[in-house]
């Protein structure tokens, strides 16, 4: 069960952090996983310039509430969520015809229009004989992942980081990058 953390304990990490190790990839070794780790990763995840600024606000509280997360771990839960509402905000002002149809149609057109493809991810190498190979997944998994969020089905992990940076990689897949920055 989820308790009130302590007002003499809000600044300390949430305990489930004590079984998580940050692993070198050149090295290999392993240290704690910090609150500076955890900053530092987040941070790096950023929005093209040319994202509108109240998209880019959505996009900072979900960054932020995923920082936070280090202090109070369902904070995971909340990131995930934002993420996904930034993502439905920013495909609702390129298609806003289609907004009122939900999420699943708005990916769905952005997928199907080759406006997002596996190239703009970083966690995968795009195959270049299937381009779309991940990205067909997309209108299917992510409205399943944020209606799971949504009506309370409880999935307590640490991949908010992921989630962030994967809708901050569709938006900017939405909104490219000026040729001249």
């Amino acid at each position: 069960m989820e308790e009130f953390k302590p007002f003499h304990q809000l600044f300390e990490a949430d305990e489930r952090w004590k079984f998580f190790v940050l692993r070198h990839k050149s090295t290999g070794q392993t240290e704690p996983y910090t609150l500076q780790a955890r900053y530092d990763a987040i941070a790096s995840i950023e929005l093209h310039p040319s994202v509108p600024d109240d998209i880019m606000d959505e996009h900072n509280t979900a960054k932020m509430l995923c920082v936070y997360a280090w202090l109070y771990y369902p904070f995971h839960q909340a990131a995930e969520q934002k993420a996904f509402a930034t993502l439905e905000m920013a495909l609702g002002r390129i298609y806003p015809n289609i907004k009122k149809d939900g999420l699943k149609k708005l990916l769905s057109r952005a997928v199907n229009n080759g406006v997002i493809t596996d190239v703009g991810f970083s966690h995968i190498k795009a195959d270049e004989s299937d381009p779309m190979k991940y990205t067909r997944t997309l209108p299917n998994s992510i409205p399943d992942l944020r209606n799971a969020h949504a009506h309370g089905e409880r999935l307590l992990h640490p991949h908010s980081e992921f989630t962030v940076r994967n809708c901050a990689e569709i938006i900017n897949q939405l909104y490219p990058k000026p040729s001249n920055v």
